[in-house]
């Protein structure tokens, strides 16, 4: 949890997955994310299934760390088992809750069939912009009522990106984090209770000390090669957009081949867009600005983004577990 508190996004994913041993039962899981897009274990419980009230004493035990995190309130991404929403409901009252964006579409889809209704909803949830949100349904609205209906029965807020809480420097729609730490534990989910737990703290020991050696040549004050690597791939589009000044060093206008017009506030770091307050990284249309100014990037990054900062996320380590005779 302090590699949570120290360096991560305020996002946690919680999952669920059956053990395969031969008692059965299940294992509830939180995860959250590194400056590296990389996934960080935050804890586990095994119990006999996956219900309200366990989920609620899951994270009954985890709030008092979660609200230690300097970036409040935490988001959560789950997909929408009932006891689960109310555990966060009731804990975390004024917390946003994401769906997963992949099972949304797996229910959606056996429901309403066509590509093109499939199309909306997949635009619709990664519209950044409100409007253009509203644009999609309204043609959904159009095309088929009930498929309309059924999606704005749960709050939009909880599966488009227009509505994502901008302090998360997060845009993910799926959980897929949470399923990726389900497969990284396969091999662990069949064996005895003992023996599960001390696999889990030797996976996450060995994860730790696998990354914080990773980044040991890594520059100080610099961004982690996954974003640098980004601004590059980006550095490559800036033939594509003109830039204008509008008010000099601050506020610029620019216009894509398409004709489409952004408005960038360096200040702010904003941009008309949206993509740049939502990831708390700047977006293309931000690039195309700053690299006339030749900017000290980590200015105008979510510190989530810096070495410094994904050093600080594995500083601490992990203690090996005692055996089982200890």
């Amino acid at each position: 949890m302090r590699a949570f508190i120290n360096g991560c996004r305020n996002v946690v994913g919680l999952d669920g997955c059956d053990l395969k041993g031969k008692y059965g039962g299940c294992l509830l899981s939180a995860t959250a994310l590194d400056g590296y897009n990389g996934l960080v274990p935050l804890g586990i419980m095994v119990c006999k299934n996956e219900c309200a009230e366990n989920w609620f004493l899951f994270l009954k035990h985890l709030k008092p760390r979660l609200d230690e995190h300097p970036v409040q309130e935490i988001n959560f991404i789950s997909d929408r088992q009932k006891g689960l929403r109310d555990a966060i409901h009731t804990l975390f009252p004024t917390s946003p809750h994401r769906f997963c964006f992949r099972h949304m579409y797996q229910n959606f889809k056996s429901h309403f069939k066509g590509s093109k209704l499939h199309t909306m909803f997949w635009n619709a949830a990664r519209a950044y912009k409100a409007k253009h949100f509203q644009a999609h349904m309204d043609s959904m609205m159009v095309e088929n009522v009930k498929a309309f209906e059924y999606l704005m029965g749960e709050d939009p807020k909880s599966w488009c990106r227009a509505f994502f809480d901008h302090n998360s420097s997060c845009e993910h729609l799926s959980n897929n984090f949470s399923e990726s730490f389900n497969n990284m534990i396969a091999k662990i989910r069949e064996k005895p209770l003992c023996t599960l737990i001390l696999m889990y703290g030797q996976l996450v020991m060995g994860l730790f000390y696998k990354r914080i050696n990773a980044c040991v040549g890594w520059d100080s004050g610099d961004l982690v090669p996954s974003a640098k690597k980004l601004l590059k791939l980006m550095f490559k589009k800036i033939g594509e957009y003109k830039v204008a000044g509008a008010v000099a060093g601050k506020v610029y206008k620019v216009t894509s081949i398409h004709s489409s017009i952004f408005t960038i506030d360096l200040d702010r770091k904003t941009c008309s867009c949206v993509q740049w307050q939502l990831r708390g990284f700047p977006c293309q249309h931000a690039v195309c600005v700053l690299q006339q100014v030749r900017p000290n990037w980590v200015q105008y990054c979510a510190r989530y983004y810096l070495v410094d900062n994904y050093k600080i996320t594995y500083a601490s380590g992990i203690v090996p577990l005692e055996g089982p005779d200890d």
